[in-house]
């Protein structure tokens, strides 16, 4: 594939791509060495199930800086990569500043670098984007993308939070939403759900339904005194009702979220689900949302949320 094929090829996946998926890295419960393994750990599983040893991959490094600004020739690309001849192929131009095109006193360089899977240090760049915002070494200038030409897919991690993964064809991608659902961003996890037909595609609340529970979100947020405009990370547990016959269904459902699901009661006729995540309480609307569509789902009622300070 040519270079002028790829480049449009990227263009597409980052700006026009119909299918995408994004996954949650790091863990806000986990701390110090078990935050950084459980990210590296998923990502690398995330890339080694995206890219087969004969992909065309072609790396991608974006890196806005002043124009006189020196050292930043090559941003970090040639630590990747373990034949260090490979370097004398690497590309590089300059395009126009990618927040301000007018600005003349900045510039974006663009590099890329054809390779094989087998020719990347992958837990070397893994490492090196994870402490990207951690300012720990090694770490990554700029922006990374990896392009695999041959299934038109693109992977972005972004920093140790999450990653994104981008392709042309619904059906390259479905494995990933399957293999690795636990793993979506439970932010997007409907929007996700909706993209594939699959979950909570076609459940929805209705507009009295949406305004009843940011009411209630509202009253009980004002009732913890907790300002969603510090530190608010709190230990949120959202409990629903579900009829006892669908209620293996919904637990095995349920399960495959970010979410703790455990049983905390147990009727003639239903089941009463607690599903526990530690977060931002300034996220509880996200989280509500999905509960509601959840209790919808499976023909039961969603009870309402409790939270506690996490710190």
């Amino acid at each position: 594939m040519k270079k002028e094929i790829k480049m449009r090829l990227l263009e597409q996946l980052m700006k026009n791509s119909n299918y995408w998926i994004r996954f949650e890295l790091g863990l806000i419960q986990l701390e110090d060495k078990e935050y950084i393994h459980e990210m590296h750990h998923r990502a690398t599983i995330i890339l080694n199930s995206m890219f087969d040893k004969n992909d065309g991959i072609l790396i991608f490094a974006h890196v806005s800086n002043p124009v006189d600004y020196k050292g930043i020739d090559i941003p970090n690309i040639k630590r990747f990569i373990k034949n260090k001849k490979l370097i004398y192929d690497l590309k590089c131009k300059t395009i126009p500043f990618e927040f301000d095109e007018e600005d003349t006193e900045m510039e974006t360089k663009q590099y890329s670098l054809k390779v094989k899977k087998n020719d990347i240090r992958l837990g070397y760049l893994i490492q090196s984007i994870g402490y990207k915002e951690f300012r720990m070494k090694p770490r990554v200038n700029g922006t990374l993308y990896l392009l695999n030409s041959t299934k038109k897919m693109l992977f972005h991690m972004y920093d140790d939070r999450g990653c994104d993964v981008y392709g042309l064809e619904k059906g390259k991608l479905l494995p990933l939403y399957h293999k690795f659902r636990k793993w979506i961003l439970d932010y997007n996890r409907i929007q996700i759900d909706r993209m594939f037909g699959d979950g909570l595609f076609s459940i929805y609340e209705t507009p009295e339904d949406m305004k009843k529970r940011l009411e209630l979100n509202r009253k009980k947020v004002e009732e913890t005194e907790i300002n969603l405009y510090e530190v608010n990370t709190c230990h949120i547990t959202h409990k629903l009702e579900i009829p006892k016959e669908f209620a293996e269904e919904c637990l095995s459902e349920m399960a495959q979220t970010g979410f703790e699901i455990n049983i905390e009661q147990k009727f003639s006729d239903s089941i009463i689900l607690k599903a526990m995540k530690t977060e931002a309480l300034a996220l509880v609307e996200y989280q509500t949302e999905l509960m509601s569509l959840y209790s919808r789902k499976f023909k039961g009622e969603y009870v309402s949320w409790s939270a506690i300070r996490a710190f």
